[in-house]
């Protein structure tokens, strides 16, 4: 085989790859998740109170009507959420034309939940031997995964998710954010940290 048809194969490889990412992001819907690094905190069933924390450091506004704990996005959120150059105009409304738009979703659970990125997913890393388990859903029980390269049982939080993945009992969702499209600022995690005692951390999920 001549350079010059193993360059136009691998022309023509490049070119399909292409082409499957942009048909992912254009089928998948993907939202950036922050979460309390501490899986186990609760809002002690005061949600209008850490609602109302939210308002009043500028995240979310008023409520969606159609939907509980849905919100628009505040009058800081662009301080708190910093978005990639080459992003594209943010739509923080429904128009006539697209109902998809960038709002902000609590999510409170009586007991701690893992949210994994159906989409895009990746492996856990082990806490122990620092290696990918690929096959972590084989080896999950309730609360827990057995890594089988190194035989080690860590709890679901103690894994490396790398950022596609979170396990907590407090989600704050905001939609219509593709992985690393656009990043948490420190000052958000901050003000987090501040309202709720605890550190916080983020992910990324697609569907």
């Amino acid at each position: 085989m001549t350079t010059i048809a193993k360059k136009q194969i691998l022309s023509t490889l490049l070119m399909k790859v292409l082409i499957n990412k942009i048909m992912d992001s254009t089928t998948s819907k993907c939202g950036l998740f922050l979460h309390p690094t501490q899986a186990d905190f609760s809002i002690d069933d005061d949600n209008a109170l850490f609602i109302s924390q939210l308002q009043n450091i500028g995240l979310i506004a008023k409520q969606l009507t159609q939907e509980e704990n849905t919100f628009y996005t505040g009058k800081r959120y662009l301080d708190f959420i910093a978005y990639m150059g080459c992003s594209p105009a943010i739509q923080f409304e429904a128009s006539d034309s697209c109902e998809d738009f960038c709002h902000i979703k609590i999510h409170f659970y009586n007991t701690k939940q893992l949210i994994v990125s159906p989409v895009q997913s990746r492996a856990p890393h082990c806490p122990r031997c620092n290696k990918p388990v690929k096959n972590w859903l084989d080896n999950k029980a309730e609360a827990t995964i057995t890594c089988t390269l190194c035989n080690n049982s860590s709890d679901l939080g103690e894994f490396d998710w790398r950022k596609m993945a979170g396990y907590a009992r407090v989600f704050i969702e905001i939609t219509d954010i593709f992985p690393k499209e656009a990043i948490p600022q420190q000052i958000l995690l901050d003000e987090l940290n501040k309202a709720c005692k605890t550190e916080w951390s983020y992910f990324y999920s697609c569907n």
